[in-house]
């Protein structure tokens, strides 16, 4: 790892993954930035997260970002809407907001409140899906490498990403 490199790190809210990393990929604490997320996926280009990701990586700069998902985190909150729905004022709007997914596109870009709600199916696609997301996005500066890894047992992976076209 280059000495004095600005990594971002965009990650989940697992406890102690940020120390895990680091000593994984032998990264300086000092050289690592952090953006935690439930799900740590680009679900939306101009969204928020996109904005604090091109905040982040202009104010620090940062020389590659890496999107970083444990293997096995999003089984943990998979059955969101479930919650939501035994909530008798919440399923009424969740029923507002899902006739809003389907009948207003292109502001709600997914089909249902579920899928909005959901993480990807698997961490790898939805790694795969933000790499690109970022790669793709015009005020990401075209020398920021971008990479995409899952986690398990304190090893990490880099992945196969998907390039401009969403090819492998």
């Amino acid at each position: 790892m280059e000495e004095n490199k600005k990594i971002l790190m965009i990650i989940g809210m697992e406890k102690q993954l940020e120390q895990t990393i680091c000593r994984a990929a032998n990264i300086q604490p000092e050289n690592a930035l952090v953006l935690k997320s439930v799900f740590p996926d680009i679900s939306q280009p101009y969204g928020d997260m996109m904005r604090d990701i091109i905040t982040l990586v202009h104010r620090n700069k940062a020389e590659e970002i890496w999107i970083v998902r444990d293997k096995y985190e999003q089984t943990a909150d998979k059955d969101i809407s479930d919650l939501l729905n035994r909530n008798k004022d919440l399923s009424d709007r969740m029923q507002t907001l899902e006739y809003l997914f389907q009948n207003c596109s292109p502001e709600f870009p997914y089909g249902s409140i579920d899928e909005w709600l959901s993480p990807s199916e698997n961490a790898a696609e939805g790694v795969q899906k933000s790499v690109a997301a970022i790669r793709q996005h015009p005020l990401i500066p075209s020398h920021v490498n971008v990479k995409g890894f899952l986690i398990e047992n304190s090893v990490l992976t880099e992945i196969e990403t998907l390039n401009k076209n969403g090819a492998r």
